[in-house]
């Protein structure tokens, strides 16, 4: 039983350490072309056959292109289709109504006109929790956790997306909450500070740190003994007035029972052309050219 056991263990440990080591056969799949803006911009161009741009509109207002100050004709839609009425002229006036016809229409349009459709070949998103934090937004007291949403890559191993997000939700409303998906640099919004005695601790460690690194730093610290290079950030102040109007965008929606989260939209796709092989879009293209 115990060689059992043992063998067991060494196969468990060499299936990780083998898992750990395991290398991409590069030659499996198409190398990644790695483009400039321009480049990108020059391959689009001469996929669509366009030899140059249209010039954008003129200042002047002489020029035969010159810009449009007239709010009459500013607007080539002044009357919004109305959400509730198929293209068809037909009022929707139930449920299924909405969800077998007017709605299929709108995401086309949006599709269409706004977002551009999705591909069939989409790969899966796997999200993870690195960290949870129990913190205080003004006096709201939340549950902020770190997100990272890896894309499936298995078909092309070559390019590896973690799209980062930091997701924040209050903890005085009860069952699911809507959530409001913001573009912008994920951060925790008040992280939990260390207690005084870790604080301390943490403090000696770090000066040890210098002082190995540094010898002479001793003597400014001897200097200055009661100095703390690493201090708490302030807590929460539960005299703060109740959120208004003027509160932060994200303490009104934390208020009102909404959450949020941030997403870095860099950690998806690079937001120039030299970027269109890499992220999202490279994953699904094989890290080759848009065509």
């Amino acid at each position: 039983m115990k060689r059992i056991c043992f063998f067991s263990l060494i196969l468990v440990l060499t299936t990780a350490v083998y898992s750990q080591n395991v290398q991409i056969d590069s030659s499996k799949y198409p190398s990644s072309v790695t483009f400039t803006a321009e480049q990108d911009h020059e391959n689009m161009m001469n996929q669509l056959g366009i030899t140059s741009l249209r010039p954008g509109p003129s200042g002047n207002e002489s020029a035969p292109n010159h810009a449009n100050y007239d709010e009459s004709t500013a607007n080539p839609c002044p009357q919004l289709p109305d959400v509730l009425t198929t293209k068809g002229g037909v009022k929707v006036t139930s449920a299924e109504m909405w969800w077998e016809q007017r709605r299929p229409e709108l995401v086309n349009d949006f599709e269409r006109e706004i977002y551009g459709k999705l591909p069939e070949n989409v790969p899966h998103v796997n999200w993870t929790v690195k960290i949870t934090d129990r913190e205080f937004v003004g006096r709201i007291p939340v549950i902020a956790k770190q997100l990272v949403g890896h894309v499936d890559n298995s078909e092309y191993p070559l390019i590896n997306v973690d799209i980062n997000m930091i997701l924040v939700l209050p903890v005085n409303v009860k069952g699911p909450v809507p959530v409001l998906i913001m573009f912008g640099r994920p951060s925790f919004p008040s992280p939990t500070q260390p207690s005084h005695e870790d604080m301390e601790r943490i403090n000696t460690a770090f000066k040890e740190m210098l002082i190995k690194s540094n010898p002479e730093m001793e003597a400014v610290f001897n200097k200055y003994p009661a100095y703390s290079p690493v201090t708490r950030l302030s807590g929460p102040n539960f005299f703060a007035p109740p959120p208004d109007g003027n509160s932060p965008p994200t303490e009104q929606l934390l208020a009102a029972g909404w959450g949020y989260a941030t997403i870095d939209p860099s950690s998806i796709q690079a937001d120039n052309g030299a970027g269109l092989t890499r992220g999202v879009i490279g994953l699904a293209n094989k890290g080759q050219p848009r065509k």
